[in-house]
Order: C-alpha cells, then sequence, then structure tokens
C-alpha cells in the first residue's frame, strides 16, 4: 500500500468520532451560511499540523533502527486500534466568544490547529512518515484522510450521527488500524 493510501486511511479512522468533528458540527452550527470559510479555514489548519507531524515523523525516523521501526510502527497501530473501541469521554468543547468574533475562518483554522496538537491523527501522521520516510505523500494523505470525515460534518453532520451508531464507526475505524498494524508487521 503506497504511503499517501496508508495515510488517507489511517488519518480518516484516527478522525472517526474524534472531537474534531464535534468541532466541525459546533462551527457548521455558528456559521451556517460561511461553510466555504470553515472548510479553508481547516484545510489550512490540517496542511499545517499534518505538514508539522510530517515533517517530524521524518526526521524521528532517521534516528531509529530501520529493522525495528515496522514493528514498532505496526504494534502501535494496532494498540490504536483497540483503542479506538473505547468510548471517548464526552468532552466540555471551550471557546472563547472572541475567538468566534474573528470570523469563521479565522476560527476554524484556530480552532483545528489547537484541537490537532498531539491528537490520534498527529500520531498516525508522524509514525507513516517515519515509516515510509516520507513527508509529502504521507502529508497530503493525511489532509485528504481527515477532509473526507469533516467537510461531510459541515454539510450533514446532524443528518449522519442521528443515522450511523457510534459503535459501528469505532469497529470500522479498529479493523482499519489494526489491518494497517499487520500490514506493516508482515512487510518487516
Amino acid at each position: 500500500m503506497s504511503e499517501f493510501f496508508a495515510a488517507l486511511l489511517a488519518v480518516g479512522a484516527a478522525e472517526l468520532g474524534d472531537k474534531t468533528q464535534f468541532i466541525a458540527l459546533l462551527l457548521a452550527a455558528r456559521y451556517p451560511k460561511q461553510r466555504g470559510a470553515l472548510i479553508a479555514g481547516m484545510m489550512l489548519g490540517m496542511v499545517l499540523m499534518h505538514g508539522v507531524a510530517s515533517v517530524i515523523g521524518f526526521y524521528v525516523g532517521d534516528l531509529l533502527a530501520v529493522d525495528w521501526l515496522s514493528y514498532v510502527v505496526g504494534a502501535l497501530f494496532i494498540v490504536m486500534g483497540l483503542a479506538v473501541l473505547i468510548p471517548e469521554k464526552e468532552e466540555k468543547i471551550e471557546t472563547n466568544k472572541k475567538l468566534f468574533k474573528l470570523g469563521a475562518f479565522f476560527a476554524a483554522f484556530l480552532l483545528l490547529s489547537v484541537s490537532e496538537i498531539a491528537d490520534k491523527s498527529q500520531i498516525v501522521t508522524m509514525m507513516l512518515a517515519a515509516h515510509y520516510q516520507s513527508i509529502f505523500p504521507v502529508a497530503a494523505g493525511a489532509v485528504i484522510g481527515m477532509s473526507l470525515i469533516l467537510i461531510p460534518v459541515i454539510f450533514l453532520g446532524a443528518w449522519i450521527t442521528n443515522r450511523i451508531p457510534m459503535k459501528v464507526v469505532r469497529i470500522f475505524g479498529c479493523v482499519v488500524f489494526i489491518g494497517l498494524g499487520l500490514l506493516a508487521i508482515f512487510s518487516a
């Protein structure tokens, strides 16, 4: 599997049911007529955060023994797959009212960027960049994978969350992570 598609699948799975989806839903409710600005702000935040994660992973991967890297990445993916099965605690998303005065674009950019710091998708992006020793394809796959999860939330958030049970979402995410983990281990 190419690094682009591995990142797309892994980050997409990491974002299922994540707090970033709730932030997208909150922003869509707050700025219902500014969806374009929300998407642009979130995209800029995704490019920044996953670009940084890819660069860090690429250089950290140089420091690790290549023989063990595939096993470590595979094991971490399997652990993350099992962790996805555990429901996230209901988090109250604290937002500063001043942040909303900045407008849809800046609110989306800042909220997404801050919420992604050391998030599951950031860790996945770093691991994949280290594993594949690749920056751009991993970052691009991560951004597109995250976009495929978040953009529909902006347009159809309430409709989607009422029709797909979170248990199904978590099981799907678990299967994707464990599959990617096993692929990394057996390709070593």
